[in-house]
């Protein structure tokens, strides 16, 4: 399978002409985030919201048990705080840059204009529903998926989001962050997931990085996914430890 073969990415930029996006990107006031800034914070106003055109940031939300829960990773063409801007609601999520990034940023009411100028209510609408379904099929899969399956699907569903082409066939998705972090995202322990990632270094279908995972076989990770039998007689076992 190539790269293109099954990619479902989709972001703001994706849905609009290169005109629309080009007007946001005059309208924002350029901004430089290192690496572990926060962009926005979970709980703030909603008083602004940045265009990423370069980076790659971490989304994560506080629970009401303290405990930080990372949802996703957002690359260059997104809209950061949108749906804050727009419905006037606080911030409900945290997003941190875990590689450097380049930002837009336009207060809220810019944008809203911006919004209402080119008609964008129904595609941030179709974007944010899009995301929510997709989230949830995610969680309703890694509720009953084994280990190793669990591990798959969100290594495919970065792939969606954040993947780019490494080799012929192969995809590289760079983490930005330690491999552990992937425990809080598939609900696992940490040794549990950084044993499903070795599974399927051993199958071949991942060679894994400090901060990134190369995708060397895209169908069968996809197969894997689906908790199609792919790695070899010996490899893979039942059950792990749930982070609670």
């Amino acid at each position: 399978m190539t790269y293109q073969e099954g990619r479902t990415l989709m972001n703001f930029r994706s849905l609009v002409s290169p005109d629309v996006w080009r007007d946001l990107v005059e309208r924002g006031r350029r901004r430089t985030f290192r690496r572990g800034s926060v962009l926005l914070c979970q709980g703030e106003s909603p008083d602004s919201v940045i265009a990423l055109i370069d980076g790659l940031v971490k989304v994560a939300q506080i629970n009401e048990c303290g405990v930080e829960l990372t949802l996703s990773l957002r690359g260059p063409g997104e809209v950061l705080g949108e749906m804050g801007a727009l419905l006037g609601l606080p911030r409900s999520a945290t997003v941190t840059a875990v590689r450097p990034c380049t930002g837009l940023v336009l207060p809220a009411h810019a944008f809203r204009g911006y919004v209402e100028r080119h008609r964008l209510d129904t595609v941030v609408y179709q974007l944010t529903v899009a995301r929510l379904n997709s989230h949830e099929r995610l969680r309703a899969d890694l509720a009953h998926l084994p280990r190793v399956a669990r591990m798959a699907r969100i290594v495919s569903h970065l792939a969606d989001e954040i993947g780019h082409p490494h080799g012929n066939d192969g995809l590289v998705v760079e983490l930005g962050m330690a491999r552990t972090e992937l425990a809080t995202m598939v609900s696992m322990s940490r040794s549990s997931a950084l044993d499903a990632l070795s599974q399927l270094q051993a199958a071949r279908i991942l060679t894994l990085g400090r901060r990134y995972l190369v995708i060397n076989d895209v169908a069968r990770l996809r197969a894997a996914a689906r908790d199609e039998k792919q790695l070899p007689d010996g490899i893979g076992c039942e059950g792990d430890a749930t982070v609670m």
